[in-house]
Order: structure tokens, then C-alpha cells, then sequence
């Protein structure tokens, strides 16, 4: 999936289109694999209620886009792409979470599960604040559970995130249609 992915960013390079908000980004991604990938079952904003039976407890409801390959093949991509120009701390810790849930459905036998994080903001990766912010800032992500101490007390309801491994990415630059720079990072889940 990451192969395909990555094609995607070529593509999107190549012949940009408007950034706006994550729904749209998450339409022209899925437009692209049924476009390109004809051989792939895309489904946009899937319940997880129609992935299982019995339902597992998982940390999201539905996946952003839900593959299935060869009629056997389960993928899961999540997209994560904060819209407005001040990274909130909201923003990261549903990254973490989005983890996750890809690390849940990788033991419930998916083949790939891989996140996707494109944003705008530089206040995100020239952070210099400490917390989840440190996650994310710098020229590569080092992702890693999140502990009480990490999250703003806004958050703590949703508690503490215990992933199974740390996951770290680079951040890649990309423009789109109106020139603006945005930054994005693609994780395959372990």
C-alpha cells in the first residue's frame, strides 16, 4: 500500500489539485485508487460494524478509506489533515489514536494499515513546545505512546495512549494547485 500511497504524491506532484480540508483530500485519495488501482474495492468512511462480526473494542468507529484486495485483502488507510493554521494539540493526539486503531486491526489480521498526515502548518514541525508537540517537530516524526503528563488537561478524558511500537517518518514537502507548501508523513503500522 505504500507503493500506492506514494504513486498518489507523485501523481498529486505532478498535476496538483486544491488543498481545503481532509474530506476533500480523502475524495481525490480514493478517486485516484478506483482510477488507477480498478483491480482494488475502495470504500470511503466504513464502520467498523461492517468489517466484523462479533465487533472488536477498537479505538475508531470507521476507517477513512477501507481496501479489499482480491476479494481476501484487507487494507486501511487513515488520513489525518489539520485545516486551520493553529496545530492544537486535539489534532496530534487523534494521530496517536489513529495509531492505534491501525495497530488493532493489524492484529485482527489486515494486511497493510497505514496513516497518512498532511498539514500546513509549520507551527507543527518547527515546534518547539514540549508534550505531543515534540512528537512532531523536526524534520522526521518520532511517534511513541502518550502518557497523562503529555496531554492537555482538555484531553484527558479520552487518557493515555499505549501503542505497541514507536513509529518514525520523514517529513516530505508538497504544493498544491495554489502553490501552498504543505508537509505530509506516511506510517505503515507494525
Amino acid at each position: 500500500m505504500k507503493e500506492i500511497i506514494q504513486h498518489f504524491f507523485k501523481y498529486f506532484s505532478q498535476s496538483p489539485f486544491e488543498l481545503y480540508n481532509e474530506s476533500g483530500f480523502r475524495h481525490e485519495l480514493g478517486i485516484f485508487l478506483k482510477k488507477y488501482y480498478p483491480e482494488l474495492n475502495v470504500k470511503l468512511d466504513y464502520p467498523v460494524s461492517r468489517m466484523f462480526n462479533p465487533i472488536p473494542k477498537l479505538a475508531n468507529k470507521e476507517a477513512d478509506i477501507f481496501i479489499i484486495e482480491s476479494g481476501v485483502q484487507k487494507h486501511v488507510i487513515e488520513l489525518k489533515m489539520p485545516k486551520d493554521e493553529n496545530a492544537s494539540h486535539v489534532d496530534l493526539y487523534r494521530v496517536i489514536q489513529d495509531l492505534k486503531f491501525l495497530e488493532q486491526l493489524k492484529d485482527q489480521g489486515f494486511e497493510t494499515c497505514t496513516e497518512v498526515f498532511i498539514t500546513k502548518r509549520k507551527n507543527i514541525w518547527e515546534s518547539i513546545n514540549g508534550g505531543i508537540y515534540k512528537l512532531f517537530a523536526g524534520d522526521s516524526v518520532n511517534l511513541r505512546s502518550v502518557t497523562k503528563d503529555e496531554i492537555q488537561p482538555f484531553l484527558i478524558h479520552g487518557g493515555p495512549i499505549e501503542l505497541g511500537s514507536t513509529y518514525k517518518a520523514k517529513w516530505e514537502v508538497i504544493n498544491d494547485a495554489k502553490g501552498d507548501e504543505y508537509r505530509y508523513f506516511m506510517i505503515n503500522v507494525k
